[in-house]
């Protein structure tokens, strides 16, 4: 005879204490967590990470060839500066737009991946396409955070920097707690600035560790941008947790009594 049990439950913070500031946050306990977690999650998580570069890297190339004809004029730009004008800073700055708006359904398969690792659970390359269930909420969220960033950009650069640090969490949110753009935007927003001094110094130290990966010759962005979708997840599970569900079967014959766990995001 088959006995099942399941019990939903949370494992860290929740909505309230995120938007009450009742979380705790330690930065070397943070960097640790996630540094171990990138090691142990190494060779199941690269994958992942290459498939989104690429994918980023294509929409980028296709959306700088629609713009300019011949991709190849911005390094001869870098070359000779004279040569770079604005059409040119101008392709570069919408194929990166496009990139970013396109490929986020990606990239929060990527970050669900991240959170399973910080939850304990493990995770296969297919998982990947977890975020394209949300595609046009994701999308939405991604458009207005980076139109609203390029605005303000124009006159304050810094608090441009300020929004999308605020905004960090707005796609587990969509992803993981199924709220709508706007809310997940807004949600995202009261929650950082409850410890917004902490989660800047953690984001500045990883775009620290992206410029010396970036120095040499970028090997090291196979250790750091996986270590930065696991941060990412820690900073979530902190704020406003993870739900997690136990199933337990117990079976039960003549002989034995058998009782296993599964655990599922």
């Amino acid at each position: 005879m088959n006995s099942d049990f399941e019990k939903d439950f949370n494992l860290g913070g929740n909505v309230e204490r995120a938007l009450s500031g009742q979380y705790e946050l330690k930065a070397g306990a943070v960097f640790s967590e996630a540094w171990r977690t990138t090691i142990q999650q190494f060779l199941s998580f690269s994958p992942a990470i290459i498939l989104l570069l690429l994918v980023q890297l294509g929409i980028f190339y296709i959306a700088l060839q629609l713009q300019l004809g011949d991709p190849s004029v911005i390094l001869s730009a870098l070359e000779n500066p004279e040569a770079f004008t604005a059409d040119i800073a101008g392709a570069i700055y919408v194929a990166n737009f496009s990139y970013e708006v396109i490929s986020a359904p990606i990239f929060a398969g990527v970050s669900l991946m991240a959170m399973s690792h910080i939850a304990g659970l493990k995770t296969k390359i297919r998982h990947v396409g977890k975020g394209l269930q949300f595609t046009v909420p994701v999308i939405l969220a991604t458009l207005f955070s980076l139109m609203l960033q390029g605005a303000i950009a124009i006159y304050l650069p810094l608090v441009s920097l300020y929004f999308a640090l605020a905004f960090s969490q707005s796609i587990l949110l969509i992803c993981e707690k199924k709220v709508s753009p706007m809310q997940s935007l807004w949600l995202s927003f009261r929650a950082v600035n409850r410890k917004l001094f902490v989660v800047a110094g953690l984001y500045l130290s990883v775009m620290l560790m992206f410029i010396v990966a970036a120095m040499f010759y970028g090997i090291g962005l196979i250790f750091v941008l996986p270590f930065f979708f696991h941060m990412k997840g820690i900073l979530y599970r902190e704020m406003f947790g993870i739900k997690l569900k136990i199933v337990a079967t117990q079976k039960k014959d003549n002989d034995h009594d058998g009782n296993s766990q599964v655990f599922d995001a």
